[in-house]
């Protein structure tokens, strides 16, 4: 019998260990995945597009000029993005704040309070993510219009630079 018990306290032991990690594992895991949406939601579309030229040229080895083009292509969208944003925000807010008036039309009165804290805090966090939206300046402003041709629709500190050509130079033939 006492060596039942050992066995069932070595297997119970074994399993533990086993639980525990997985609870382990999985705290951390939500942990980073909440920490990576928290800093794009802090950093606005400006980050979900640096995200996405990271993840491409980290996945496809773009090289220097697909980079480019990529990047010039994801200002492009992030400006068209902005001018789309701009025409529907204001279904959006009368939307929102129907949906609030509604939403506070079915709460009894010691709610409305909790509720509309909750609606401010979000509010305010949401302006955070906008202020620094508005601060980072639209790529439209660093480069004109996004209907410009590629080749024109180079950052300012590129554009000084002459461009490069759109195929390489042919290389000299070796004289014998």
């Amino acid at each position: 019998m006492r060596t039942f018990w050992r066995t069932f306290l070595r297997i119970l032991g074994v399993l533990l260990v086993f639980l525990f990690g997985v609870l382990f594992g999985a705290a951390a895991t939500n942990a980073g995945i909440a920490k990576k949406v928290r800093e794009l939601m802090m950093g606005g579309p400006e980050a979900a597009m640096d995200i996405v030229v990271r993840r491409l040229d980290s996945e496809l080895k773009l090289d220097p000029e697909q980079k480019r083009k990529l990047q010039t292509i994801v200002d492009d969208a992030h400006i068209k993005l902005r001018q789309s944003r701009a025409k529907i925000q204001p279904e959006v807010d009368a939307t929102l704040h129907e949906a609030e008036e509604r939403a506070r039309a079915i709460l009894y009165p010691n709610q409305i309070e909790k509720f509309d804290q909750l609606l401010n805090r979000s509010k305010e966090k949401w302006k955070e993510v906008r202020r620094k939206e508005l601060a980072t300046p639209a790529p439209e402003a660093q480069q004109g219009s996004a209907a410009k041709p590629e080749v024109e629709a180079k950052p300012q500190k590129e554009a000084e630079s002459p461009p490069a050509p759109a195929t390489p130079a042919p290389k000299p033939a070796a004289e014998d």
